[in-house]
């Protein structure tokens, strides 16, 4: 058999021997444990609400088997063993991947040391130091502090203006898309329902990811400011 052949065989027994043996025993020992909510590190990116650190494992074990074609057929079976054996239906909506890490990108960050912009990730959570329990933004140039209080001014308008946004949107038809012209209409022109530009639930998730930037962070300014906005949807 030609190589190619003989790595393909090679992928298909370790996922259908070594693998599904392997990962049986690590789903019984994560149940057995047992584990909730409090399983799950709260950092800036942390977005779901997520309970069950057997299913979420199997989830992000399998989303990356799942890259390679050749072993489709392998990962199949195995996900439906993982499934069965944590009493999960296979094809329920709490088996889908989502990922876990939100993410919140702050543009042209200049950094006063090495004289860079820089495009930062904020809810990309820097390596722990030891020596400091300081948590700050790191410039990827030269490794240097960003100015902090500089960034929480940028982040604090940002907020600002996206309240400014949300609450001068449009309304629109649902059905026709057409900008509703009747100032406080319940129904548009066909009598059809209205829908927001920017729907509530993703204006407070942008919101609430900045609020656990804030308290991550020890951002006081941006967290009251976060705070007062999320307290007016409750």
């Amino acid at each position: 058999s030609s190589p190619q052949e003989q790595l393909l065989s090679y992928k298909k027994k370790m996922i259908s021997k070594h693998f599904a043996h392997y990962l049986t025993r690590v789903v019984g020992e994560l149940i057995e444990e047992g584990g909730g909510p409090e399983s799950f590190p709260q950092l800036p990116g942390s977005h779901l609400h997520l309970a069950n650190p057997a299913l979420e494992f199997v989830k992000n074990v399998l989303i990356v088997l799942d890259l390679d074609q050749d072993i489709k057929q392998e990962v199949i079976y195995l996900k439906k063993s993982l499934f069965a054996q944590m009493g999960v239906q296979e094809y329920s909506s709490v088996t889908k991947w989502k990922n876990p890490a939100a993410a919140f990108v702050l543009p042209d960050v200049y950094c006063m040391e090495c004289h860079e912009c820089y495009d930062i990730d904020l809810c990309a959570t820097p390596p722990d130091d030891d020596e400091s329990s300081v948590k700050q933004w790191l410039c990827g140039g030269c490794n240097s502090p960003y100015n902090v209080d500089q960034m929480e001014r940028r982040l604090v308008d940002i907020v600002q203006r996206k309240c400014i946004r949300y609450q001068l949107q449009d309304l629109r038809c649902t059905k026709t898309q057409q900008v509703a012209v009747r100032a406080m209409a319940r129904t548009s022109d066909c009598a059809e329902a209205l829908k927001l530009d920017i729907p509530r639930r993703e204006f407070c998730g942008q919101i609430t990811i900045l609020r656990n930037l804030a308290e991550y962070y020890g951002l006081e300014w941006l967290l009251e400011t976060t705070d007062g906005v999320l307290q007016g949807f409750v």
